[in-house]
């Protein structure tokens, strides 16, 4: 048995060395297989595989020990067991529906994620929700990994199409299950000691040209349609810090933050028509508007929070200056309770 399928002896950059119909098939060491389970532990014919980090096919022949080469068809339509199954539970698999094999224990079905599955091909075939069924496969060898890059900081990639959305995402729940649904819902674990700090998500936008509109670092909001109605709590953007069940030691701690930044000594903010640290707009038709009362809501104050003072004007020792539609007033401030 060679060392390897592909022998080097002779060969030079530019040979091709595909076995069959373009490099269709591969050879592949049964001992870098993953394939489903058997009495003897080898390959068997018709195995739905996968190898390497994203290689999928289905092996052509068994084998007899964990040192024999085993080719593989990495497309073509072949017969194969399918669960009728995705991440959320049982659910039909439609005619051209996209499968995906476990890394592990191979079983196809509809199940996506990527941390533990990979593409396997499309379903020729309709199985019936929550059933196992054997149907043609079109399988096809589709390299999918979890990480994407897309251009750097030097070259990103650049597109001079008028009013381009470079992603763009659009779901519509039917959902009446007492559950939250999400559009997108991103979680980063930070479990190395690191002093860096990290960040689950981190949008920005860079003004390199002279824009003649606004422009928005994030912009979210929720919208209602004509017959929507909102009996809960329902506001433009949220965030929350969550602290664990623990006294906590050290740092600065807020629910939301709020800044300008000044990149170097030559800053100077005084040039913009108007500058704040947060801006408070109550927007829209003027009818409409004009029924918005409260500038501030608080509510769930500690005491130490909401104190009453007798003579709290006369302990007035500071104020922020703040505008209101263009005009500047001053927020007094105490520093005695």
């Amino acid at each position: 048995m060679p060392t390897t399928p592909y022998n080097p002896t002779g060969q030079v950059a530019g040979n091709e060395c595909s076995s069959t119909y373009e490099g269709r098939h591969v050879s592949i060491l049964e001992s870098l297989l993953t394939h489903p389970t058997h009495a003897d532990g080898f390959v068997d014919g018709g195995d739905p595989c996968v190898f390497g980090d994203v290689g999928v096919g289905v092996a052509f022949a068994s084998a007899a020990a964990a040192t024999d080469y085993i080719s593989l068809d990495t497309e073509g339509i072949w017969w194969q067991s399918v669960v009728a199954t995705n991440e959320a539970g049982n659910i039909a698999v439609a005619i051209g529906d996209e499968l995906f094999i476990n890394e592990s224990t191979c079983i196809i079905s509809k199940n996506y994620n990527k941390n533990t599955h990979r593409f396997f091909g499309y379903a020729l075939t309709a199985v019936p929700t929550g059933t196992t069924v054997v149907i043609p496969v079109k399988v096809h060898f589709d390299p999918d990994d979890a990480i994407e890059q897309v251009g750097t900081s030097a070259a990103p990639y650049t597109n001079a199409v008028t009013g381009m959305i470079f992603r763009e995402y659009r779901y519509a729940s039917t959902s009446v299950a007492n559950t939250e649904v999400r559009g997108i819902y991103v979680n980063l674990d930070l479990n190395g000691a690191q002093t860096g700090g990290g960040e689950a998500l981190r949008p920005r936008t860079r003004v390199n040209a002279v824009l003649g509109g606004g422009v928005h670092g994030m912009h979210a909001g929720v919208e209602f349609g004509a017959a929507g109605e909102a009996s809960g709590l329902a506001v433009g953007a949220r965030a929350t810090m969550l602290m664990k069940n623990a006294a906590h030691a050290g740092g600065t701690v807020a629910g939301g933050m709020s800044e300008l930044y000044a990149a170097g000594a030559l800053t100077d903010w005084s040039g913009a028509t108007e500058h704040s640290i947060h801006r408070f707009v109550n927007d829209g038709e003027a009818t409409g508007k004009a029924t918005a009362q409260n500038v501030f809501s608080f509510a769930g104050l500690s005491a130490t929070q909401n104190q009453a003072h007798n003579a709290w004007v006369a302990g007035l020792t500071r104020a922020l200056r703040v505008v209101v539609d263009g005009v500047v007033y001053y927020v007094g401030l105490s520093n005695a309770p």
